[in-house]
């Protein structure tokens, strides 16, 4: 099987490749924005002939969510245009397509903790409270109807290797500050990249289609995640707890943000701990 991962900078795109390099069985191409522009239909097109995939992946995304609120043009264009070109040539050319969305296509409201205690399921009512979110939630829609046997994935609190996050930038600033503050009125569950590929790989393999939730097991807030991060980490400094509104933004952030992932394990993929995927990543970074 050959893939054409597009966004191949990112995290997500840079996991994939890392992934991909250790399976015989598979063949890749990993491109760019200079070899596969997602909002250019001829770029796509170039790109599709060259190199004749078999599945697209589809990594690339506008991800930053305060500018969304802004920059409404940048955003649309890369989460819903750019989607909607790639889904329309793949259904042209019979090309399975792999697209990721996010947990901000909810509004996250704590008492959704209550009614969903396993998480958003699929099918729970996307109710996106930010830019951001509405642009993802409408690039779902986008690809779905140029291409109803899409593979459409969503993520939360999503940490890798490589680009920026969560994980990283705790530990980046424990080396430079006395202390922490980080919020603990934001409920959901961290996704590590190499599992998030691992689980993707799962259902193109066994020839699924439609929209799944992926990540890890468990519900925590970012207080707790920072905490263990430390932990993992073996880094004693003062964490303090604090409320969001200890830390204003420009978008709206959901309270609550888990993802059911129930779906993917009725199919026979066992889903890790959240605690298992920090301590892996922390230790993949410690040898980089």
């Amino acid at each position: 099987m050959k893939f054409l991962v597009a966004g191949s900078g990112g995290q997500l795109g840079n996991g994939w490749q890392r992934s991909l390099k250790g399976r015989s069985s598979d063949d890749f191409v990993a491109l760019d924005r200079g070899g596969l522009d997602i909002c250019d239909a001829q770029s796509i097109a170039k790109a599709f002939d060259m190199h004749e995939p078999d599945v697209c992946v589809n990594t690339a995304a506008y991800t930053e969510v305060d500018k969304a609120e802004i920059q409404t043009e940048e955003a649309y264009l890369g989460n819903v245009l750019g989607p909607k070109l790639l889904a329309e040539a793949c259904a042209a050319r019979g090309i399975q397509m792999v697209h990721y969305s996010t947990d901000y296509v909810f509004s996250g409201k704590l008492t959704d903790r209550e009614m969903f205690e396993e998480g958003y399921p699929e099918d729970a009512p996307a109710d996106p409270i930010n830019r951001y979110g509405a642009t993802k939630f409408e690039g779902e829609q986008a690809v779905f109807k140029a291409l109803p046997t899409a593979l459409v994935l969503r993520v939360s609190w999503l940490c890798g290797l490589d680009g920026n996050n969560f994980v990283k930038a705790i530990i980046n600033r424990a080396k430079t500050m006395g202390q922490l503050k980080v919020v603990n009125d934001q409920f959901g569950v961290p996704s590590f990249v190499p599992d998030v590929v691992e689980q993707s790989l799962f259902l193109i393999h066994h020839k699924q289609s439609g929209l799944f939730h992926l990540g890890s097991d468990g519900c925590i807030s970012w207080y707790d995640f920072a905490k263990r991060i430390m932990e993992d980490a073996q880094v004693d400094i003062p964490i303090e707890a604090v409320d969001s509104s200890a830390f204003p933004t420009v978008a709206k952030r959901p309270h609550f943000s888990k993802l059911a992932t129930k779906r993917l394990n009725d199919l026979g993929m066992p889903i890790h701990s959240w605690e298992i995927g920090c301590k892996t990543l922390l230790s993949a970074l410690n040898h980089e």
